[in-house]
């Protein structure tokens, strides 16, 4: 521990001085929150009730950000972190903090964010609903190459804080045991082959070619059904690629389908030009909800299989869909929740702007028996620009939208408004733009009546939340 040699106790607060600090909240993001007189300090690693001692890195007029040196008293929502990766990952930063709590203040979070951002007061919320095992639940990891200093080749993910530095993260809780071994596998097999990491260089052009080939390894488990899906993102074909296979196979990875995939762009991302099959299907299988899927590689699926169920299960109750009226999905993804509307409504009118989903939710359309949908592809705000105004008998009973992060456009909040639905069901993973999202549909004429927060990431300082809007 790093212990300051004079403590600041002044009225006021500079780069580099060290002060003692009373936490009494975390912010979202996970940062704790403490008041050195009248100005907001955000502690990073603290959380509330601790006292510590923190040294100001970063000063600005209305609030500070501090390292935190030292917990003098330990509050006594305090866990022992039970990942060995988590001081040098921070991927779940909120180890520390003990899971009643987490969601405690996760539904805090919820509730402020519709209160303080959109103004919003009388709405009912429904108890969050957290996980009676948060642990493992995650079925995607996405996974980076990297090189230790003494150069060997190492698979894991970035250290908090870097985008060079990786951390092996071999014992990752948030991981299945199938998925910790499919990474293991893969990065002995390539290290068997003596392949190494990408690395941009100064040399690095804009095609991206730059020291070796090996980019990333996104690893897809299908919770129900067994499936492991292996994407190796490289930024060239390899002549070695079967041997990485037969190498990941031999180790006892039992996975189902094994892909390649060609990002040539100077990005630190896994895109690029494929999937190439090396064995295998180009899909893995999962069931939310109750509802079979075929997933494609790159498709989008919530992360959270267990509590992704859960979500739909609430959205799709208070979407309360009329036998003899039709409904819209807008987001909709690879057809997860279109299909059980579907069964419930007359028709669904269904919009994603991505097409490989949108060929995906017609193949899991077909395999399901469904086929009272439309489906749309292209930008929602666009889409519903062209069918509105809608005709009298068209107007449909409720309409489920699930954004984005960033949540929907002025005028695609708008334009869903336009359509004079009975309900609207905004599927969220971030209350500020819920919030925001909420407040330019109060000024459509919808009230929100209902919100329901879901741990869909415990550990971190990320929630998930239904909110139920009626006309006023």
């Amino acid at each position: 521990m790093r212990t300051a040699a004079r403590l600041y106790t002044g009225p006021m607060l500079r780069t580099g001085e060290t002060v003692e600090l009373d936490v009494d909240r975390l912010a979202y993001g996970g940062q704790g929150v403490a008041r050195h007189n009248d100005l907001v300090v955000f502690v990073r690693g603290a959380v509330p009730g601790d006292r510590v001692r923190a040294t100001v890195r970063r000063r600005k007029p209305r609030y500070a950000e501090a390292r935190l040196d030292e917990i003098l008293e330990p509050s006594t929502l305090r866990r022992a972190p039970v990942c060995r990766h988590v001081a040098d990952c921070g991927g779940c930063e909120w180890q520390s903090l003990d899971y009643a709590a987490q969601l405690q203040l996760k539904q805090q979070q919820v509730v402020e964010s519709l209160e303080h951002i959109a103004g919003l007061r009388d709405f009912a919320v429904e108890p969050i609903a957290g996980m009676e095992h948060p642990w493992e639940y995650r079925n995607k990891m996405e996974y980076s190459f990297g090189t230790d200093p003494d150069g060997r080749l190492l698979l894991g993910l970035h250290r908090r804080g870097s985008w060079r530095e990786i951390v092996e993260a071999d014992e990752c809780r948030l991981a299945s045991a199938e998925m910790r071994q499919a990474r293991q596998a893969v990065q002995d097999a390539c290290r068997t082959l003596g392949l190494s990491a990408y690395r941009r260089t100064d040399a690095t052009d804009d095609d991206g070619d730059g020291e070796g080939p090996l980019r990333h390894l996104t690893v897809r488990r299908g919770v129900v059904s067994g499936d492991l899906f292996l994407n190796l993102f490289v930024s060239r074909r390899l002549p070695q690629e079967q041997q990485i296979v037969s190498l990941t196979r031999s180790a006892g990875c039992g996975f189902t389908s094994f892909a390649v995939t060609v990002n040539e762009s100077p990005a630190d991302a896994a895109v690029g030009v494929g999937p190439f099959m090396l064995e295998g299907p180009p899909f893995f299988h999962e069931t939310l909800a109750g509802v079979p899927l075929r997933v494609p590689a790159a498709a989008f699926l919530q992360t959270n299989t267990v509590m992704c169920s859960r979500l739909y299960e609430t959205a799709l109750r208070w979407a309360a869909p009329a036998p003899d009226r039709p409904a819209f999905d807008l987001y909709c993804g690879i057809g997860s929740m279109t299909i059980p509307l579907a069964r419930r409504a007359s028709r669904v009118t269904a919009i994603e702007v991505q097409e490989e989903a949108v060929d995906a939710a017609a193949e899991n359309l077909r395999g399901n028996g469904v086929s009272a949908v439309t489906l749309q592809a292209g930008d929602v705000r666009v889409v519903l620009k062209g069918m509105l105004p809608l005709p009298p008998g068209e107007v449909p009973a409720t309409v489920i939208t699930d954004p984005p992060r960033a949540g929907m456009s002025k005028k695609a909040v708008a334009r869903m408004a336009a359509l004079g639905a009975d309900r609207l069901v905004y599927v969220s993973c971030n209350p500020a733009t819920l919030a925001g999202n909420a407040a330019l549909l109060a000024e459509s004429g919808y009230v929100l009546r209902r919100v329901a927060p879901v741990d869909m990431f415990p550990h971190t300082h990320h929630i998930e939340a239904v909110a139920l809007f009626e006309p006023a």
